[in-house]
């Protein structure tokens, strides 16, 4: 995985693209939502962004995703990856499936302070 945010772009992005930003300060602690459409409207994506504790020593950035499909409340699996190794989201008891995948109604990112478990990592 690219180490840094320009690595990441240079690797993964589209070049011929400019991206939309959205910039949340501590002056703005307002959510601003972004609806994220696919395969003709069919699918969509409610994604939150909010700046929380802006400007206090644990703020982070929260991204809520509120998944549709059909325009009726849809289920979202998630799983992360570190390293190239995978980190599943949810266990079997999860109230529902998206693609065979343990999945819920809402998912939410919070990105704050980071910290390893492993200190050899």
């Amino acid at each position: 995985m690219a180490a840094t945010f320009d690595e990441y772009l240079a690797r993964y992005g589209r070049r011929d693209r400019d991206y939309p930003v959205v910039d949340l300060d501590t002056a703005d602690m307002a959510r601003h939502t972004v609806i994220v459409t696919f395969a003709g409207g069919a699918k969509k994506a409610i994604v939150q962004f909010i700046g929380l504790a802006a400007g206090e020593d644990h703020e982070h950035l929260c991204l809520d995703v509120h998944a549709f499909v059909d325009d009726l409340a849809a289920r979202s699996s998630v799983f992360g990856l570190d390293n190239g190794a995978r980190y599943e989201g949810f266990d079997d008891s999860a109230p529902g499936r998206s693609h065979g995948r343990p999945a819920v109604r809402g998912v939410t990112v919070l990105i704050g302070a980071q910290t390893d478990t492993d200190p050899q990592s």
